[in-house]
């Protein structure tokens, strides 16, 4: 079998739009026994042979549809010998002829090349924001029409929301802020040739750049996988009143344990009850008890469920409840805006709109009544107090104000 060949792979050390100064490099690399075979955006391969110190390199711009064979065959029978292409930027020939002219002698003409590559280069970026745009179109369209959103997503999700920024910023200094500098550097070179002043070599000083580079990219294709790992096994099941350890009202409470109450099943009930963390908002509990009750003055469906987060700090609990806030006062009009999506038409009475309402235990406070068809009414309370910020709904309830005081009386002072 035949043995695979070995070659010697280098970090180029000067930047990709410095045409002359890669001739130059790929040139004293030749003179050195290397002699190039495969050229990339960072580095390049050569194969070992003897020592050629009059090898010289030019780059040609490469062409949309393809090296032309015209100019090619030209190019050879100059004595020019096609090696390699450069990442569809650049054609790159070889010669070992000292009568063998430059591959540009007039530097307009080739100040002229550049303009067709610095437009393919913006088209690609702007394809690729328009890629971007369509991957996350839900999320943007969702901030867009819900800006409040961000203020739950920062701090009931922080480790995605950081390692988005993450990603993002990444992507801006690795990929973008290059290729934005590779396109200004283009462009002074194109103006540069149009004076008709060659161009000349730059510094050699790209290897640690592109070291970060390649040290950085694992991190970041590893941090969503594991931020995204250690999301799920945040995620735990309240599975019994041993872990109800969270301020919380039940129905039996509710209704002073003189009701005939038959509670939903975890399989009956729309969401499950949990604790999940998140670095801003350690404690965040979704908890329901519903169920069918009979009792002398009801009987029917109802519902005591909560929604608890004590956050690391007032401020972040300020935020949250402010989000939570404006999503509260907001829910009828999303309610009717998604109504075509429902199976079933549900008609949403707003028998109190959300508004404040003055108690002196807590920092703030807002209530609303709520009714959905023929459903018993949803008296639903947001407060803050501290660092503590609760949603507590209450449907079929006898006194939904006791609840509250219950619940109150729970909270840290």
């Amino acid at each position: 079998m035949k043995q695979r060949e070995k070659l010697v792979r280098k970090i180029i050390p000067v930047e990709i739009y410095d045409m002359a100064g890669l001739e130059r490099w790929l040139a004293d690399m030749a003179a050195q026994g290397l002699h190039l075979v495969k050229l990339s955006s960072e580095t390049a391969r050569f194969r070992r042979g003897e020592p050629t110190p009059g090898a010289r390199f030019g780059l040609e711009i490469a062409g949309f549809y393809g090296i032309d064979p015209e100019r090619n065959a030209a190019y050879g029978e100059a004595g020019w010998t096609y090696v390699t292409t450069l990442s569809n930027l650049y054609y790159v020939y070889r010669t070992e002829r000292a009568d063998a002219p430059p591959l540009h002698t007039d530097p307009v003409t080739q100040g002229e090349t550049l303009t067709p590559l610095i437009r393919r280069i913006r088209r690609r970026r702007f394809l690729l924001v328009l890629w971007l745009l369509f991957c996350f179109r839900k999320t943007l369209v969702k901030i867009a029409t819900q800006p409040w959103m961000l203020g739950q997503y920062l701090v009931l999700k922080t480790g995605l929301f950081l390692t988005l920024m993450i990603l993002l910023a990444g992507w801006a200094i690795l990929s973008l802020l290059p290729q934005t500098n590779m396109i200004k550097r283009w462009k002074q070179m194109r103006r540069q040739l149009a004076d008709g002043i060659p161009l000349k070599e730059g510094r050699r000083n790209r290897v640690p750049w592109v070291v970060t580079s390649w040290c950085a990219t694992p991190l970041f294709l590893v941090l969503p996988i594991l931020v995204a790992v250690v999301s799920a096994q945040s995620v735990h099941k309240l599975s019994s009143p041993e872990e109800w350890t969270f301020p919380h009202v039940t129905l039996e409470q509710a209704f002073h344990g003189e009701a005939d109450i038959t509670l939903d099943t975890p399989q009956m009930m729309t969401r499950y009850n949990t604790r999940t963390a998140s670095l801003l908002c350690p404690e965040q509990y979704d908890w329901w008890s519903s169920g069918e009750v009979r009792s002398d003055g009801y009987s029917g469906n109802a519902i005591v469920a909560v929604d608890f987060y004590r956050t690391r700090t007032d401020w972040a609990a300020e935020w949250l409840f402010s989000s939570l806030r404006t999503e509260e006062a907001h829910e009828p009009e999303q309610f009717r805006k998604n109504q075509e999506q429902f199976i079933h038409p549900t008609v949403l009475t707003v028998h109190q709109p959300l508004q404040a309402v003055a108690l002196p235990s807590l920092d703030s406070l807002e209530y609303t009544i709520l009714q959905y068809d023929d459903d018993p009414p949803n008296h639903i309370y947001l407060g803050r107090r501290g660092n503590q910020v609760f949603r507590l709904l209450c449907r079929g309830v006898p006194d939904q104000a006791e609840c509250l005081e219950l619940f109150l009386a729970q909270l840290d002072p």
